[in-house]
């Protein structure tokens, strides 16, 4: 990547990505918004260098604003890189080019050793009943997913909804339970979850009760078997590490703010 290279404008390309027919019916009650999407088309004065990023504006740690599209202009992608002001779209094409440049993938502009090969990608929708599950979840393995994060509800059977998912998929198959903070406490939440370690397909319990509930995680923690995901940052880093309320963590955002949470995560392991 040269001194000289110079990105000369920024192209941003609004599009709507319908839904499947299913996800559709249930998706529209809550985050029908999420079809939008933001494309970003990066050129530079090296007329084969563009790189491309995308949003969803509607569901994004950063929008891409019009000042932020004027900052970057004329400057030269290396000294933009890491800045997470920029937004996701944009970043992400920051990267994508510079990467470009160089010859090389985007994970080795990041500073850090390559910690792994490959990585997991989970199917996902919003809440469903089991049935709608059922036919996701076979339709994710179809498609060579062998992990499913969905919404875990009290309006549904959950017992129903790992039971139907469990018959329609083969035993590799896993399911990841967010519950979005839904079983409030520790006594609505260890009943349930006590009798869901018993399901062998049940993964991962992310947010299964109030984040801020430091002594109920700490004590449902101590009831189950299967592991506790948290978003980082609630409650703050070190009340985590000292009062060991979770097994893990969701991170998010942009590039320096996720390496910032990767490395903090790592020493908590």
């Amino acid at each position: 990547m040269t001194g000289k290279l110079r990105i000369t404008d920024v192209e941003r390309i609004p599009l709507r990505v319908p839904f499947t027919p299913r996800c559709l019916e249930w998706n529209a009650r809550e985050v029908w918004q999420w079809q939008v999407v933001e494309v970003i088309r990066l050129t530079t004065n090296e007329p084969d260098l563009v790189g491309y990023g995308e949003t969803l504006p509607f569901y994004t740690w950063g929008v891409v604003t019009d000042a932020a599209v004027e900052r970057v202009k004329g400057g030269h992608p290396g000294d933009l890189l890491g800045d997470d002001s920029l937004g996701a779209g944009l970043q992400m094409a920051l990267y994508d080019v510079a990467g470009k440049a160089l010859g090389v993938p985007a994970y080795r502009l990041f500073g850090k050793a390559r910690v792994r090969e490959w990585c997991p990608i989970s199917w996902w929708n919003i809440d469903m009943p089991p049935e709608a599950l059922a036919a996701e979840a076979k339709e994710a393995m179809a498609k060579g997913y062998t992990a499913y994060k969905t919404k875990a509800r009290p309006w549904w059977d959950v017992f129903e909804q790992v039971a139907a998912v469990s018959e329609a998929t083969p035993p590799h198959f896993s399911l990841e339970l967010d519950w979005n903070q839904m079983l409030i406490n520790v006594g609505n939440a260890a009943p349930v979850l006590t009798e869901l370690d018993k399901c062998e397909r049940v993964g991962i319990y992310e947010s299964p009760i109030m984040q801020r509930d430091v002594e109920g995680l700490r004590q449902l923690r101590s009831k189950i078997t299967h592991p506790i995901a948290l978003h980082f940052g609630d409650p703050p880093y070190p009340v985590t590490v000292r009062d060991e309320v979770c097994d893990g963590f969701v991170i998010g955002g942009g590039v320096s703010q996720v390496l910032q949470q990767g490395t903090l995560a790592q020493a908590f392991d």
